[in-house]
């Protein structure tokens, strides 16, 4: 019994950041990560008693498959390897997107990490009155565009000045929700979205024959909430909700709190876990002030909105909103509309 829970305690002591990684045989026991690490000393004593070799390194190719976190390399820092040496964000950070533990850890992963690794993840959406309550189950896929092979989009229309309050999860197929802008809008429109989880607002236009065009794409950080103004020409318009990052997609991390009739789970199936809240509030105002050079919608006219402007400089076809006069050219007299708006909008 004494050797038992002395061993137990060695394992544990050898088991950690300090140790070299468990995919390379080193002077020493145990390994990097604790969990690949416990797995593979509970079969060989060994590995975390004496030294931590070739044998213990195949052990661990074997048994560890699935553990990424910890792993060298610092969880804001990009480096070539999935997963980053602070175990409690790369969990978090992996569990949501699968590519920084069995990819690299990218850019992506830092802005994740950046973005999440420190802030709330308890923040219950509390609706308006009046709050609408989007029609879709979390188990159902009655609003998700042109998913499942649909042949024309299957959305949701949200009116001018109402809230949506929602659910997205990434239950596969994943949960994206679709809303069509009604095309009575009088001038430019304002969406507000406040999410519990990390989301990504789309406006996107076209139809499921192709192609479907992304007319812009923001993040809002788990917790938090943001403004846009858009200034759309005629035609027809969705919003699109979804769980993401600025530049992927969340295919994890969130699953579906609602159970299935259809598919119950059984009686000792275990939830799969969860860190953030599911719900998101999504509002759409037809009332905006027009603010001419706001090519960003962040109600400022300043150096961000030039960028823009100069990156579009030229002819220009379909969505161009650095044509401010409507020429069909970005050009000098943009330029100047934008230097005369320049400064915080009405």
């Amino acid at each position: 019994m004494v050797s038992l829970f002395t061993s137990a305690v060695q394992a544990q002591s050898d088991c950690g950041p300090d140790r070299p990684p468990c995919d390379e045989p080193h002077d020493g026991p145990g390994c990097l990560q604790p969990q690949c690490c416990e797995l593979v000393c509970k079969n060989d004593a060994f590995c975390c008693e004496v030294v931590w070799d070739e044998t213990c390194v195949e052990q661990a190719g074997e048994l560890c498959g699935d553990v990424y976190c910890p792993d060298l390399g610092g969880c804001l820092e990009i480096h070539d390897t999935g997963g980053c040496l602070d175990e409690t964000c790369c969990e978090l950070v992996r569990m949501h997107d699968p590519f920084c533990g069995y990819g690299t850890w990218d850019e992506i992963c830092v802005a994740e990490a950046e973005s999440w690794c420190a802030g709330t993840f308890e923040c219950p959406i509390v609706p308006p009155p009046g709050a609408r309550a989007e029609g879709e189950p979390c188990y159902e896929r009655f609003n998700d565009g042109c998913g499942g092979g649909a042949i024309e989009i299957n959305a949701e229309t949200i009116a001018c000045g109402e809230f949506i309050y929602g659910k997205t999860t990434t239950r596969v197929p994943r949960d994206v929700d679709w809303f069509r802008i009604p095309d009575t809008r009088d001038g430019p429109v304002v969406v507000r979205l406040q999410t519990e989880f990390p989301a990504r607002m789309l406006i996107v236009t076209g139809s499921c024959e192709g192609p479907i065009s992304v007319l812009d794409r923001r993040p809002v950080d788990p917790c938090s909430s943001d403004e846009w103004v858009f200034d759309l020409p005629d035609g027809e318009y969705h919003l699109v909700v979804e769980s993401g990052a600025d530049g992927r997609s969340l295919r994890s991390g969130l699953p579906c709190d609602e159970i299935d009739p259809k598919n119950p789970p059984d009686d000792d199936e275990e939830p799969l876990p969860r860190t953030y809240g599911l719900h998101y509030l999504l509002e759409l105002s037809c009332t905006a002030v027009p603010c001419p050079g706001d090519l960003n919608g962040d109600r400022i006219v300043d150096g961000v909105d030039l960028g823009l402007l100069f990156a579009a400089w030229g002819d220009c076809t379909g969505v161009c909103p650095a044509d401010l006069d409507g020429d069909g050219t970005v050009d000098g007299q943009d330029l100047g509309g934008l230097f005369v708006g320049w400064g915080d909008c009405p």
